[in-house]
């Protein structure tokens, strides 16, 4: 069942990545001093909160700025990045291992782009949205707990956000005031960060500097610059027509149904607030 809406959600993203794929232009943003590997368990569907998937995420760390986005996605990117011409891509899709090709979240975070605020970029297909908000979003309050995770040495903070409270644990010993997804501005890398119903839970899972110079790179194309409430509005819109979209890219109606249960059990997402 998942390798089949897993080869569902990759065809409905073929022909916008082609479109694009020959037009990416690179703007080097700061050079990643290290490579932060987080697991995210998620209950995507609220109706059945049995559910837990897993995605691998990563953090890319700055001096300045910093990106965090889907591992899968990452490694996409790299593998096409100078691919020439539609056959070269064509070639990497029939080769592709689907089975492990896991794309549920596509967004790009880039923090402190601009100054002082983040970016979010993320598809909704047919379109790239971009929006923006300030860094300063998270209301902290610090505990005097403590606990060793992931082998380091951390300490309790907790927030609300999103319409939802949030447990973290940031590590003073790794001195990035970063973390994964939007959090950020404690006095240390998160190091596990998670919602008090378990919905949501990042956990580091390797550290380290990278082998070689690695850019942390925007790439330019043209984005839809929204704000973050119309761009919710904009993935609710896509949800209510994906039988529309699974019709235009050539899907049976087997798989049109199953891209959108697929979609319907996308009820659960990480910020419940739209605004």
């Amino acid at each position: 069942m998942r390798k089949i809406i897993t080869i569902i959600l990759f065809v409905l993203s073929i022909p916008l990545y082609s479109q694009y794929l020959f037009d990416f232009e690179y703007t080097p943003l700061d050079s990643t001093e290290l490579i932060a590997s987080y697991s995210l368990h998620y209950k995507h569907d609220s109706l059945n909160l049995h559910i837990v998937r897993q995605e691998n995420m990563v953090l890319f760390l700055g001096k300045d700025v910093s990106l965090f986005t889907n591992y899968n996605m990452y490694i996409l990117e790299e593998d096409t990045r100078y691919f020439t011409h539609a056959e070269q891509l064509q070639a990497y899709i029939d080769k592709a291992d689907l089975n492990n090709l896991s794309l549920r979240f596509s967004y790009k975070i880039f923090k402190n782009y601009p100054k002082g605020k983040l970016t979010h970029c993320e598809k909704i297909i047919p379109v790239w949205f971009k929006y923006e908000e300030y860094l300063d979003i998270f209301n902290w309050k610090l505990t005097g707990d403590t606990a060793t995770i992931a082998g380091y040495k951390t300490q309790k903070a907790t927030t609300k956000s999103g319409g939802r409270s949030w447990i973290a644990w940031f590590s003073p010993e790794i001195p990035f005031n970063d973390g994964p997804y939007k959090f950020n501005g404690l006095p240390g890398l998160i190091v596990k960060v998670y919602d008090t119903r378990y919905h949501y839970v990042f956990e580091l899972k390797s550290l380290k500097k990278p082998e070689n110079k690695r850019l942390i790179e925007f790439v330019e194309m043209d984005h839809f610059k929204t704000t973050k409430y119309d761009f919710f509005k904009a993935e609710d819109a896509y949800r209510n027509g994906i039988i529309d979209r699974a019709k235009e890219a050539g899907l049976n109606k087997d798989m049109q149904e199953r891209a959108a249960l697929n979609w319907a059990q996308r009820n659960n997402p990480i910020e419940l607030k739209r605004k």
